[in-house]
């Protein structure tokens, strides 16, 4: 449709708001050390040029195991001493904790300034999730496993979180990842896209390009800039921005391009 309207995806969501998107880099490890977890993620700043990350604390889902012993309680302090302060530092317990367990934690990143603490408690949990929220300052973001608006619209109305995350693949596209980011923001809320992988980080660029109230840092991952060189003007991260593509659709100056090598198999 964007490409017989001549228009970029952005504009036909409902208008682009901003050509570049601050990233932070993730880092989904939990089989570091402290130390090697910081060298890590240090590793992921020098390729990127980002000036945020993300980190996981807990064990995932594991019902307040630490990922190795006293990890999360050691990496939190060091991380914001090894990354400096002007780094912004979010972290993603994958549902680790209960609310007893989880507001220590956030209490730590307080400490530290960090800028969300995601998924603390079981993701389908909205009471021990709303617990931790209402009992610390950091923001709670919370949303990447939802499949459902009423889902969504609960969380929201309730207060659950205070940034919405919709997986732009999970949740069932841009349309549908739009309509929560609306919801959010008539609530005051941020959306930050959860990022499935590939190709979604393009999607990504077209969803924060046309959605005003984004986190601010939305989720990279390296090596997408490869995909940078099929739009005109190639995509570029610079200075901790990536640039949204602006020609009609996707922004793919020929979809022929990505074809080349391709091998026809028959059924």
């Amino acid at each position: 449709m964007g490409r017989i309207a001549g228009k970029s995806i952005g504009q036909l969501l409902g208008g682009v708001v901003r050509t570049t998107v601050p990233i932070y880099v993730a880092s989904g490890r939990r089989d570091t050390t402290p130390d090697q977890e910081v060298d890590y993620l240090k590793g992921l700043i020098e390729q990127s040029g980002a000036k945020a990350v993300k980190y996981r604390v807990g064990g995932r889902m594991s019902r307040n195991a630490d990922a190795s012993p006293g990890r999360t309680e050691k990496l939190i302090p060091l991380s914001r001493k090894a990354l400096g302060d002007r780094m912004a530092i979010h972290a993603d317990a994958n549902s680790s904790y209960d609310p007893a367990h989880a507001i220590p934690v956030g209490r730590m990143l307080e400490d530290i300034g960090a800028v969300f603490f995601e998924e603390p408690c079981p993701f389908d949990d909205y009471v021990a999730t709303k617990k931790v929220k209402d009992a610390l300052r950091i923001p709670i973001a919370l949303g990447e496993q939802e499949a459902s608006q009423a889902s969504f619209r609960s969380i929201i109305a309730n207060r659950v979180a205070d940034v919405v995350q919709p997986d732009l693949f999970y949740y069932g596209g841009l349309i549908r990842s739009i309509r929560v980011a609306r919801m959010a923001a008539l609530s005051g809320l941020p959306t930050t896209a959860h990022l499935s992988g590939g190709f979604g980080f393009v999607y990504m660029l077209h969803f924060a390009s046309c959605t005003p109230k984004i986190g601010p840092w939305q989720e990279y991952k390296l090596g997408v800039e490869k995909y940078g060189k099929w739009f005109d003007p190639p995509l570029k991260l610079h200075d901790g921005e990536f640039t949204v593509p602006q020609g009609p659709g996707v922004g793919i100056t020929d979809p022929r391009e990505l074809l080349k090598g391709a091998v026809a198999v028959s059924a």
